[in-house]
């Protein structure tokens, strides 16, 4: 059986009534973070020993996850396979509630794709191992606002 997967997790998305619950930012920053966090140790052993420098996204990730991280707890690979597709699934539906077709959200991933790959001309890493932008860096923001304002039509 060959099927889109992306036209798969709409078809999950709508099934489930998913896409008729209204967007909520919150709740669907929540799901991602939920499934990545699910391969750590209870959060009421986090909650008491974060202690970020500043109060960015960022920061506060990167906190969590180094405590996380220092804790003994072994997922299994398919665990952690399983929290990342779940993520995937997740946010496609976010993204489905926001009105996109998946033909839209496949133009959304490739927009979103190119302006990644900028960051691979000149490769330059964080302290944390993630890549730059470059100076001339040219965001997606422009072109995914035209895609939204086209949605749907």
């Amino acid at each position: 059986m060959n099927i889109n997967p992306i036209k798969a997790i709409y078809r999950f998305n709508k099934e489930a009534g998913l896409l008729d619950v209204p967007y909520s930012h919150a709740k669907e920053a929540a799901y991602p973070i939920e499934e990545m966090l699910e391969t750590f140790p209870p959060l009421d052993v986090l909650a008491t020993k974060v202690n970020a420098v500043d109060s960015s996204p960022k920061q506060v990730s990167r906190s969590i996850i180094t405590l996380a991280d220092s804790a003994p707890y072994e997922p299994t690979e398919v665990d952690l396979l399983d929290k990342h597709i779940d993520a995937i699934v997740f946010s496609f539906g976010s993204i489905f509630k926001l009105g996109l077709t998946p033909q839209e959200a496949m133009n959304a991933l490739q927009i979103v794709m190119e302006a990644n790959l900028q960051k691979l001309k000149n490769p330059s890493l964080d302290s944390e191992g993630k890549l730059s932008k470059p100076d001339n860096f040219y965001g997606p923001e422009e072109r995914l606002q035209k895609l939204l304002d086209k949605r749907g039509s």
